[in-house]
């Protein structure tokens, strides 16, 4: 209502105001009419050749004194006297008495004769004919007279001026007399009172913005009632079964029901509020269809968390953690952890004996996460294990390993794998890398390098590849140290790698820790360096330490 009122009103003034400018112009005109046929007629009563004797007479006197204007200002009276003759003679009076007279018969308050002198920027009165205010001949007027440079003679364009007497007053002129080769311009003027004018000008916008005001509020109050009949109430009772709508479903959200609270909730004639109701019909059409699907997926949501904690528990049962088991081979101490970034991950380490003085140790990484790559891990494992078991070089295993990964793998998923056959008796190690990270082994001064053995292709990629043995040996007290490329590639908050260099300076600062208190430290580190990043990838670490061949 308040901004209706408020529009309305402004409206209503601007009109005002733009039609009292045009009022103001138009009566203007009118004026400037009037005054033009004014002076027409007065020069009828005068004699011409009597009115141009005076004016080149003054002209001349004006054209005697070389700086009329300082004259005037610092000597008045000598200034005047040289314009008493033309003032006192009796041509100028007849003149004068004809104007005046003439002045009294119309609405004009007087009759100037004058001089323009466009370059000096002032004009000479030759004759003022009035009551009121007589300017004296030679007195001078100064004003902006550019737009008589270059175009003498023109009738002289009208101003206006404020009158102690009449208040504002108008005037207008035309050319009498012009000389152009003595430089004379010569105008009769007329002065008419436009006080009436701007007196009816406040009047009309007086009564103008009274009538505007009382016709503003009258629509205001019109358009407010017609607006609260027809959209407000609609509204407002929209807005209420929205707030019940709300209030409904968060008492209603636990048991899953549906409403129908928006139904012919409205029948009118406009037509966005028609919109607006299928729209909210919709909406809530769409609600109880989320509900419904909310109390479908709640259940499946249910089901594949218990399933995925099943399967999270048949994955760890796979991982071993009888690490106790292998305490009665005296030359052994071994520990790993794995820490998938989902429920379930695709790293895995194992670590099996092969006889009674061989360890068979697997670091692998299946490419992907989540249950995918726990499947595709499950598989690897058995079949690394299975031929393992059968015998054969590091080589050899990985070659049947690939081979039977490779088959059918319509999934395109493969593993890298690092296997490795320990000779308790000897610390001699055979490996075969199918692209996995270098391990970390201790020198003979017990510091921990990377053993950078020849990569060969990953395992599940192509059939048919054959891969590469490397030996070397672990001195008595050596570690070895088998980790996936999630400890590498781990990531802080500016996303930065950890990186294998950060890694051996951790081992390095850890390098007489047991393989337990290994493990934990590089985890301890990896915290640190992550400061609250995500995990992105599995963390897989399995650290083993060789006391060295048994005395015979």
């Amino acid at each position: 209502m308040y901004i209706s009122v408020t529009s309305s009103v402004l409206l209503g003034l601007i009109i005002i105001l733009v039609s009292a400018m045009f009022f103001r112009k138009e009566s203007i005109k009118i004026y400037e009419g009037m005054e033009t046929s004014l002076t027409r007629s007065a020069l009828v009563n005068v004699d011409r050749n009597a009115l141009q004797d005076l004016i080149i007479q003054t002209a001349q006197v004006v054209e005697t004194i070389e700086d009329p204007v300082s004259m005037r200002n610092n000597n008045e009276a000598e200034y005047f006297a040289k314009f008493a003759d033309i003032e006192n003679s009796e041509s100028y009076k007849a003149i004068w008495d004809k104007l005046n007279n003439t002045r009294r018969a119309t609405i004009s308050t007087a009759y100037c004769i004058s001089l323009i002198y466009p370059e000096r920027g002032y004009w000479v009165y030759v004759m003022d004919a009035s009551d009121s205010t007589v300017q004296r001949c030679g007195e001078l007027l100064f004003a902006d007279f550019s737009d008589y440079k270059g175009n003498p003679g023109m009738d002289y364009l009208g101003n206006v001026t404020m009158s102690p007497t009449y208040g504002g007053v108008r005037t207008d002129g035309v050319a009498i007399y012009t000389d152009e080769s003595r430089g004379i311009y010569s105008y009769l003027t007329a002065d008419i009172p436009i006080s009436t004018t701007q007196r009816n000008v406040r009047l009309f916008l007086l009564q103008s913005a009274i009538a505007a005001f009382m016709l503003s509020l009258l629509f205001s109050i019109g358009i407010f009632v017609c607006v609260n009949s027809v959209v407000v109430k609609p509204l407002n009772n929209m807005a209420g079964k929205a707030e019940d709508f709300v209030d409904m479903y968060e008492e209603r959200f636990d048991t899953h029901q549906g409403t129908d609270i928006f139904k012919n909730i409205y029948h009118g004639d406009v037509k966005e509020l028609n919109k607006l109701t299928d729209s909210l019909q919709s909406m809530e059409f769409e609600m109880n269809s989320y509900i419904e699907d909310i109390n479908r997926l709640a259940g499946e949501k249910a089901r594949i968390s218990t399933e995925l904690d099943i399967a999270t528990k048949i994955q760890e049962a796979t991982i071993p953690r009888n690490f106790a088991d292998y305490n009665k081979y005296q030359q052994l101490e071994i520990y790993g952890d794995c820490k998938p970034a989902k429920e379930v991950g695709g790293d895995f380490y194992d670590f099996f004996m092969l006889d009674e003085d061989h360890l068979c140790i697997v670091m692998a990484d299946v490419s992907g996460k989540g249950i995918p790559a726990a499947l595709y891990m499950m598989v690897s494992k058995i079949a690394i294990q299975t031929r393992a078991e059968q015998g054969g070089t590091p080589s050899e295993i990985l070659y049947y390993v690939n081979n039977r990964l490779s088959a059918n793998n319509s999934v395109d998923m493969f593993v890298t794998v690092w296997l490795g056959i320990l000779t308790l008796s000897t610390g001699h190690v055979i490996a075969a890398n199918a692209g996995h990270e270098y391990p970390a082994v201790t020198d003979e001064n017990g510091n921990y390098v990377l053993q950078k053995e020849k990569h060969s292709f990953v395992c599940g990629g192509m059939e048919g590849l054959r891969y590469k043995d490397n030996e070397f040996d672990i001195p008595a007290g050596g570690k070895i140290f088998l980790y996936t490329d999630g400890v590498a590639e781990s990531t802080n908050k500016a996303q930065e790698f950890y990186g294998t260099r950060r890694m051996i300076d951790a081992l390095n600062c850890c390098k007489d820790a047991s393989p337990k208190d290994t493990v934990e430290y590089i985890q301890k580190s990896l915290a640190e360096f992550s400061n609250g990043a995500d995990q992105f990838d599995d963390t897989t670490m399995l650290s083993i330490l060789y006391k060295g061949k048994l005395p015979e």
